[in-house]
């Protein structure tokens, strides 16, 4: 029996905790079936939200941590596509995925220092937070990606990874920091989130590189992609504010999400990135049924 480990959230608690995905048949629902039947997207929906911000590379934290780490030589030389590429498998490489509970100071910096003098590891929420600060270090223009499946009014299950803006390519680009994947079309193009949820629904083939793993131990398409990601792959949300330390949760902060739901969905009010107050931080969740507009170039 295969099985492919992954961290969903803990709602309300803000922990990962444990969950097998059997890939075997019969073993499990059908999530690619599943999310064929979801509504579609509203692309006549007007913007009703404030325009995604993405933080320069030139901000002191995101210096010192290009500096501190020596991302300039990580990144190496090549094109914009090649270097996201070593910047993804390096950082895959410092910490590695482990359902724990999050450190109370969310960034990449504290992330990789706590790993290396405490050797503790992260969920996937933490490891897109540092991923995608490794990004914005570099002039990338970054998200991370909080994905949940569609079912209610539990998320039962998710995953968080990045999209990356290449430059070269004019478009978003899937990235998994946990497992060091990225995707492409049989023409050998990257693929972004929302290309990838499309030939799910589609059929279209795609091509995970080969090498993803998880924990050394090289991840399959069927098991990644049509088990894992086809189940969290319903309702996406991504930080309004792309910047450094933007997801630690200390006294005074604000919080501001949009997510994205194909139309008609009934959106839970039961997990901590809907609108409200948490102890001494505040969410605000802005949500559309347009994809377009989610997923709006820089």
């Amino acid at each position: 029996m295969k099985i492919l480990r992954f961290c969903p959230f803990m709602l309300g608690m803000f922990l990962f905790s444990s969950f097998s995905v059997f890939a075997e048949t019969g073993d499990t629902v059908n999530y690619v079936n599943v999310l064929k039947k979801s509504p579609g997207y509203n692309t006549g929906e007007k913007q009703f939200f404030p325009a995604f911000t993405y933080q320069s590379a030139s901000d002191p934290n995101l210096t010192h941590l290009r500096l501190t780490y020596h991302l300039d030589s990580v990144a190496g030389s090549g094109n914009d596509i090649s270097r996201a590429i070593r910047l993804l498998e390096w950082f895959h490489n410092q910490v590695p995925h482990e359902d724990v509970g999050n450190l109370p100071v969310l960034n990449a910096e504290n992330i990789i220092k706590n790993y290396r003098e405490k050797h503790i590891s992260q969920g996937c929420y933490p490891l897109s937070i540092a991923a995608n600060e490794i990004f914005l270090s570099m002039g990338f223009k970054s998200r991370s990606v909080i994905c949940f499946a569609g079912t209610y009014p539990y998320s039962n299950g998710g995953h968080v990874i990045n999209s990356v803006f290449i430059p070269s390519l004019d478009k978003w680009i899937y990235m998994d920091p946990q497992f060091n994947a990225y995707i492409k079309d049989e023409k050998g193009n990257f693929l972004s989130i929302a290309e990838v949820r499309e030939r799910l629904i589609s059929g279209a083939p795609m091509i995970l590189n080969q090498t993803a793993n998880y924990h050394h131990v090289p991840s399959t398409i069927e098991d990644y992609l049509y088990t894992f990601v086809a189940k969290v792959i319903y309702r996406m949300i991504s930080p309004l504010n792309s910047e450094y330390d933007s997801q630690t949760r200390n006294n005074g902060k604000l919080l501001q999400y949009i997510e994205l739901l194909p139309a008609g969905s009934i959106d839970p009010s039961v997990d901590m990135f809907e609108t409200g107050d948490h102890k001494t931080w505040r969410v605000i969740t802005y949500h559309t049924n347009n994809d377009q507009l989610f997923w709006q170039k820089p």
